[in-house]
């Protein structure tokens, strides 16, 4: 799977917690070459709106970390679940 993939899948998957049209809207960047940016706005929505995750999207969130070559900072951090 490729990491715009991975990124959509985490996006659908808040779509239910989160503004769906905030989360497309972060998505769209993936359309303009953007997935980094797309991640991070996503990431920062969740925080933004204390979107609560599940441990198995917060272990998307580091996989997705690990594939983009990001540093693992607090813009991550602060949305672990088990904080």
């Amino acid at each position: 799977m490729l990491v715009n993939d991975y990124i959509k899948e985490l996006g659908n998957s808040i779509k239910d917690r989160l503004d769906p049209e905030l989360v497309d809207y972060a998505l769209d960047y993936i359309n303009h070459s953007e997935n980094v940016l797309a991640f991070e706005t996503l990431c920062d929505h969740i925080a933004d709106f204390d979107v609560k995750i599940s441990e198995d999207e917060y272990q998307k969130v580091l996989h997705i970390v690990d594939l983009l070559g990001l540093d693992l900072d607090n813009r991550y951090l602060y949305i672990n679940p088990n904080k």
